[in-house]
C-alpha cells in the first residue's frame, strides 16, 4: 500500500506540473489569437478600402457603378465593425473593458472618412452627369484618394506597432514561463526521485528479505527437504505465505508417506490410467475431426461474407472518392452523395442479415416478399450500382430495355441483389475498353435480363459447377479469375424462390452471357 501510495503522489504531481503550465500559457495564446485576428482583419480592410477607391474610379470609364459602390462601402463598413469587436474583445483579455485605446478612436474617425468619401462621390457623380470632368477628377484626387490612403496607412501602422508590442510582451511571458517550467520540472524530478528511494528501501526491507526467505525454502524442497521451516512471524501478506509454505511442505512430508504406502498397487493404477488415457484419446481424434469440419464450415463462413460485403462496400468507397475528388461540392451535392451511402449502408446491413441464407434456405426460415415489381426500376437501381463500381479504364455499362413495364411478382431487394451480382461479376473482369451489357426483354409470359461482357468467359470446370456453393474456395482447378464463389449459388437460389431460371452461355476468350428469366405477373402476360 505505502508503495502504490508512492506511485499515487508521483502521478500527481507530474499531472498538477502539466495542469499549470498549460493554464499560464492559455492566456498568451488567446492574446497572441486575438493580435493575428485584428492584423488580418485590417490587411481585409485595407483590401476593402482599395476596392472601395477602384469602384469610385470606374465612374470616369465605365459610367453608374451605384451598386458596386454600395456594396464595396458596406463591405468596408463591415470590416471596419469587425476591427471594433477585436479591440473590444482585446481590452476584455485584458481585464479592462470598459478602457478606452486609440485604435476605437481611428477606427470611428475611418468610419466618418467612409461617410464623407460617400458624400464626394455623389458630388463626382453629380459633375460627371454635367460634363465637368475635370472637377471631379480634382475631387476625387483631393477627398478620396488621397485622405482614404492616409487614414488607411495611419490605421494600419499604429495597429501594427500596437500588435508587435502585445506579441513581444506574450513572447516575453512565454519566456519567463519557459524558465519556470524548467524550475519546476528540476524540483519534481527532485521530489520524484527522493520517493523513488524511499519506495526502494521500503521494497527491500517489507518484500526482497521475505522474498529470499522464500526461495531459499522452494530450493531446500526441491532438493527433497521436506523439514525446512521459513522463520517470519510478520502478520503481512508475505507473513501468510510463508506459514503457508510451512503448512504445504508439512502437507507434502504426508502425500509422500501415503505414496509409498500405495506403491504395491501403482501398476494396477498405472493400467487404469493408461486404459482411460487410451478412452480420452479416441475421443479427442473424434472432436479433433469434428473440430476439422467445423473450421471449414468457418472458412466458408468468412468466404460468403467477403464475398458479399465486397460490392456494396466497393459502391461506398466510390460515392466517398466522388465526395474527395470534389472539394467545392456545394451542400446539395454533398447531401446527396451521403444520402446514397446511407442507402447502401442500409444495404450492408440486409447483407449481413441475411449472409447465413443458403444455409437457412434449407429449412424455409427465410420469407420472400412478394409484390408486383416493375423489372425497369430495379435495373435503373443496379445501373446506378454499377456507375460507382470499380472498373478498368474504358469499361462502358450499355443498358437496353423496353418502353412498355415489364411487371414480375417478387421481392425487389432480392431481384436487385441477383441482378447486382450478375453485373458485378461481369464489371469485376471486363477489360479496359469494351462495353458490359446490361438487357431487359419479355417474351410472350417471361421477362429476360441478360448480363453480357467481353472477359475472359469460363472455363469447362467454372461453367459445370458455377453455381456451386463455396466453388471459388477450390484451388486446384483451373481459373479464369471470375469469383464462382457464394455469389452466384446467391443469385440461383433468389431466381428459383421466384420461380425462374438463371443459365451462362460461355466459353474461354469470348465473354460470358448471364441470363436470368422469371415469369411474368398476370396482367403483363395479359
Amino acid at each position: 500500500m505505502l508503495s502504490h501510495l508512492t506511485g499515487l503522489v508521483t502521478v500527481t504531481l507530474v499531472c498538477l506540473a502539466i495542469i499549470i503550465g498549460l493554464g499560464l500559457t492559455r492566456e498568451d495564446r488567446r492574446q497572441l489569437q486575438t493580435s493575428y485576428a485584428q492584423l488580418r482583419n485590417i490587411n481585409l480592410v485595407a483590401v476593402d478600402a482599395n476596392k472601395l477607391s477602384a469602384q469610385i474610379a470606374e465612374l470616369f470609364v465605365a459610367g453608374d457603378q451605384d451598386a458596386e459602390i454600395r456594396e464595396a462601402r458596406d463591405s468596408l463598413l463591415s470590416g471596419l465593425q469587425r476591427q471594433r469587436d477585436l479591440i473590444r474583445e482585446e481590452h476584455a483579455l485584458a481585464g479592462e473593458p470598459d478602457a478606452t485605446w486609440g485604435g476605437l478612436d481611428r477606427v470611428a474617425q475611418m468610419e466618418i472618412k467612409v461617410q464623407e468619401i460617400d458624400q464626394s462621390r455623389l458630388l463626382i457623380q453629380d459633375h460627371l452627369q454635367a460634363g465637368r470632368r475635370a472637377e471631379a477628377l480634382q475631387v476625387f484626387n483631393t477627398r478620396i484618394y488621397h485622405q482614404l490612403g492616409q487614414v488607411l496607412l495611419e490605421l494600419v501602422e499604429e495597429a501594427t506597432v500596437r500588435e508587435r508590442a502585445e506579441v513581444a510582451e506574450a513572447l516575453a511571458s512565454s519566456s519567463r514561463l519557459s524558465e519556470r517550467a524548467v524550475d519546476l520540472a528540476i524540483g519534481l524530478i527532485v521530489v520524484v526521485a527522493v520517493l523513488g528511494v524511499a519506495n526502494i528501501v521500503m521494497m527491500n526491507r517489507a518484500i526482497l528479505r521475505p522474498v529470499s526467505a522464500l526461495y531459499a525454502g522452494a530450493e531446500a524442497v526441491g532438493r527433497g527437504d521436506l523439514t525446512h521451516v521459513i522463520d517470519n512471524p510478520s502478520p503481512d501478506e508475505l507473513g501468510n505465505l510463508s506459514r503457508r509454505f510451512n503448512q504445504m511442505t508439512g502437507q507434502i512430508r504426508d502425500q509422500r508417506d501415503s505414496l509409498l504406502q500405495a506403491q504395491s498397487t501403482l501398476s494396477q493404477q498405472v493400467e487404469e490410467r493408461t486404459r482411460e488415457l487410451r478412452e480420452r484419446s479416441e475421443a479427442l481424434v473424434a472432436s479433433n475431426d469434428r473440430l476439422r469440419s467445423v473450421d471449414a464450415s468457418r472458412a466458408n463462413f468468412f468466404a460468403d461474407i467477403s464475398h458479399e460485403l465486397r460490392t456494396p462496400l466497393t459502391i461506398l468507397r466510390g460515392q466517398a472518392e466522388m465526395a474527395i475528388r470534389t472539394p467545392d461540392a456545394d451542400a446539395a451535392t454533398l447531401q446527396q452523395v451521403l444520402s446514397e451511402i446511407v442507402r447502401k449502408t442500409d444495404q450492408i446491413g440486409r447483407l449481413i442479415d441475411d449472409l447465413l441464407f443458403l444455409a437457412r434456405s434449407e429449412s424455409g426460415s427465410i420469407m420472400v416478399n412478394r409484390t408486383r415489381v416493375v423489372l425497369q426500376d430495379i435495373v435503373g437501381d443496379v445501373l446506378l450500382d454499377g456507375q460507382n463500381m470499380t472498373m478498368r479504364p474504358g469499361v462502358r455499362i450499355r443498358p437496353s430495355q423496353p418502353s412498355e413495364p415489364v411487371e414480375v411478382r417478387g421481392d425487389p431487394d432480392r431481384l436487385r441483389q441477383a441482378v447486382l451480382i450478375a453485373l458485378d461479376n461481369a464489371i469485376r473482369l471486363a477489360p479496359a475498353d469494351t462495353t458490359v451489357s446490361l438487357e431487359l426483354a419479355q417474351s410472350q409470359d417471361h421477362a429476360h435480363i441478360r448480363v453480357r461482357d467481353q472477359g475472359p468467359g469460363f472455363t469447362g470446370d467454372e461453367l459445370g459447377s458455377a453455381f456451386t456453393r463455396f466453388y471459388s474456395a477450390r484451388p486446384s482447378r483451373p481459373r479464369s479469375g471470375r469469383g464462382l464463389g457464394l455469389g452466384l449459388s446467391i443469385a440461383k437460389w433468389i431466381v428459383d424462390q421466384h420461380d425462374g431460371a438463371i443459365r451462362i452461355d460461355s466459353a474461354p476468350g469470348r465473354g460470358a452471357v448471364v441470363e436470368i428469366t422469371m415469369p411474368l405477373a398476370r396482367r403483363a402476360v395479359a
